[in-house]
């Protein structure tokens, strides 16, 4: 029997409940057509916009620390009441201080809960489905990017801003009734031990837990990139987006979702950076797309070689038994993967602005493969 039948409820409900957490993340992607209509500037809205990653990412060691402390269910709720609240305020609120001070808020519901609800789902895994559970459970990632957008751009051009924002709060909202559902192993630090802000760094310190870290910020610096600018790169060649979108969604969620439990335990770090070495490589060849089957191409091979690494690297991360410090380790694969993405694709949008596309995409390209080729030798050294 597969191991998806056996996935037990509470499990269930946590992916389901992140699933419609992130339809609510994804649909302030239309922020921008918001706030231009406010007239807000160009600059004002890159800071709008750019202040949800930074507060995530810089909250990460303390909500981290505190789901640990007192609780992932309990912090997973609390991060859901923010999020509709936060998303509701911006009908009555257009100052842009207030309206920075909201965006700080969804940043820190994010981190608070996208660790909580991993943990959560985590935590009520079984060993021996632990990597395909946790693949399963970062599909409910894919479709709520589309979801999201689709449907907030609908609603906003028919019924409005206040619709949009009811309707993109609403999901968050049946989030918070399924997590009150969760019989969950609520774990909590059991010692009267006190918490300290230092513990989250102490615990991210073992070497292993350093190179799964290491390889998860390299993979999410070529998705960031890749999802940052190749919709201006094609447009630049006459070609649209669209396509490479879909096949994304739809090849990682199919290996999410049936493929994983194909792929063994032994070796899996070595096979993982296998995979990161193809995803470069892909990279590397992406300014050479002309055409519509060149998307389709180049959509195949990146989506299937990156579409197992965030979960198998998260079953690698966070072994069994972790369960009283599972929220810090998530914390810390989902702070790499931002840094990845955000800081990095700053960094390369630099290149790219001053160098053009070829060499932005080609420097990524072998930065990512210099490094996962040295973590794949110092790898298979330390197995013979």
């Amino acid at each position: 029997m597969s191991y998806m039948f056996n996935l037990n409820r509470n499990f269930l409900l946590s992916t389901i409940a992140n699933f419609l957490f992130f339809v609510n993340f994804s649909s302030f992607f239309l922020l921008p057509l918001f706030l231009d209509e406010q007239g807000f500037t160009k600059s004002d809205i890159g800071v709008l916009m750019g202040s949800f990653g930074i507060s995530s990412i810089l909250l990460t060691p303390f909500t981290s620390t505190f789901i640990d402390r007192f609780g992932k269910k309990l912090l997973g709720s609390i991060a859901l009441a923010i999020m509709i609240i936060s998303s509701i305020l911006f009908i009555y609120l257009n100052s842009i201080i207030l309206l920075l001070i909201l965006r700080l808020f969804q940043g820190a519901s994010f981190s608070i809960f996208f660790n909580s609800s991993s943990a959560l789902a985590s935590d009520n895994l079984q060993d021996y489905n632990r990597k395909k559970g946790l693949s399963i459970f970062y599909s409910s990632t894919i479709f709520p990017y589309f979801i999201g957008p689709f449907f907030g751009e609908f609603i906003i051009i028919n019924y409005g801003y206040v619709h949009f924002f009811l309707f993109s709060s609403a999901f968050s909202f049946l989030a918070l009734l399924i997590i009150f559902k969760i019989d969950s192993r609520n774990y909590k630090n059991q010692t009267n031990t006190k918490m300290k802000f230092g513990d989250f760094f102490y615990i991210i310190s073992d070497p292993k837990s350093k190179k799964y870290l290491l390889t998860n910020f390299l993979s999410s610096t070529g998705f960031g990139i890749i999802m940052n600018f190749i919709a201006i790169f094609l447009k630049d060649k006459s070609l649209k987006s669209g396509l490479f979108f879909a096949i994304y969604s739809i090849i990682v969620t199919i290996l999410r979702l049936f493929m994983s439990e194909f792929i063994s335990e032994a070796k899996l770090f070595k096979k993982v950076l296998i995979m990161l070495l193809l995803f470069a490589v892909s990279i590397y060849f992406l300014p050479l797309i002309n055409d519509t089957l060149d998307i389709i191409i180049f959509a195949i091979i990146f989506s299937s070689t990156y579409g197992l690494i965030y979960p198998f690297i998260s079953s690698l991360l966070v072994k069994p038994g972790s369960e009283d410090t599972s929220g810090r380790l998530f914390g810390a694969l989902n702070a790499t993967f931002g840094i990845g993405v955000h800081l990095m694709t700053f960094f390369f949008g630099y290149l790219i602005h001053f160098y053009g596309f070829n060499f932005g995409f080609k420097i990524c390209s072998i930065f990512i493969f210099s490094i996962t080729l040295i973590l794949y030798i110092m790898e298979k050294k330390c197995n013979e």
